[in-house]
């Protein structure tokens, strides 16, 4: 989806959405900026091809850095939200040239906390150092991310959404509690879940602090301590960042609270134009 005339602006979703996550935005921003907004390659309406382990950070980059080079817009203003907000996380840091902006919304960057994930070790050194967000991790590892796994090995893809929106969002019922669209969105793409079982790259402070463009980071203030952490430790990282919350929202800011988050992302956008 595309609309507006200006410097080009790209909107990256996370998990379990698609292009239409960005419906609030697509208006606001379009009167100042070029808009585009995409499916990622195994969200609607895009064919799932139910190969989701090939759904990788990195060839979520590769097609976001396909699509840049193949409309012409760079240098653009990049918008990423969790599994997508990695992906864009990751484009910044290995092609800084393509990138004006960044701004990740609640990125799935779990490797700044920890590099191997599957490391005993390491995560008794996060509980001694940080005991509040190692807690949180085991709480979501337990309760969200272990079963909705569980259940889609089990092709059991509704309970595999709800265990994981459960998770994200840092609330029991919280399918339930979406608008209609976005319950239909969500419902949709629940297959996308899967995605979460491919491997991730590593990125550190190393490769988080080659990320040279200005960079706005946000969370709400109602989601997991575990993503807090994640941001605070990108901020800490990324030399020209800043980071905002959402007063009342959980992992989905753009379409729970839109009103503050887009008068948030226009003033930082304001700030770095090139006019």
């Amino acid at each position: 989806m595309g609309a507006g005339i200006g410097e080009p602006v790209v909107f990256v979703h996370g998990i379990p959405t698609d292009y239409r996550a960005w419906n609030g935005q697509i208006e606001p921003f379009s009167e100042k900026y070029h808009v585009i907004a995409y499916s990622r390659r195994l969200a609607q309406p895009n064919q799932n091809s139910m190969d989701y382990e090939k759904s990788t950070i990195e060839n979520n980059s590769a097609d976001l850095v396909g699509l840049i080079e193949e409309l012409g817009i760079s240098p653009i203003h990049l918008v990423g939200h969790s599994y997508g907000g990695f992906a864009s996380a990751f484009c910044a840091s290995t092609n800084p040239q393509l990138i004006r902006t960044l701004t990740l919304i609640e990125p799935a960057v779990s490797t700044i906390l920890l590099k191997n994930l599957k490391s005993k070790s390491g995560f008794l050194g996060l509980l001694l150092e940080h005991p509040s967000i190692a807690v949180s991790a085991a709480k979501f590892q337990r309760n969200s991310l272990n079963p909705s796994l569980k259940a889609f090995r089990q092709g059991d893809f509704d309970a595999a959404l709800r265990y994981n929106l459960d998770g994200i969002m840092n609330r029991h019922g919280a399918f339930e509690q979406f608008p209609e669209q976005v319950r239909i969105m969500v419902k949709e793409n629940e297959r996308t879940v899967g995605e979460l079982m491919a491997e991730v790259p590593v990125f550190g402070r190393e490769e988080a602090s080659k990320i040279s463009a200005p960079t706005l980071l946000i969370h709400g203030t109602e989601s997991p301590t575990v993503l807090h952490a994640i941001v605070n430790r990108l901020g800490k990282a990324i030399p020209k960042s800043e980071i905002s919350t959402i007063s009342g929202a959980a992992h989905f800011p753009h379409f729970e609270k839109p009103q503050e988050f887009n008068q948030l992302l226009l003033g930082f956008l304001s700030k770095h134009a090139s006019n």
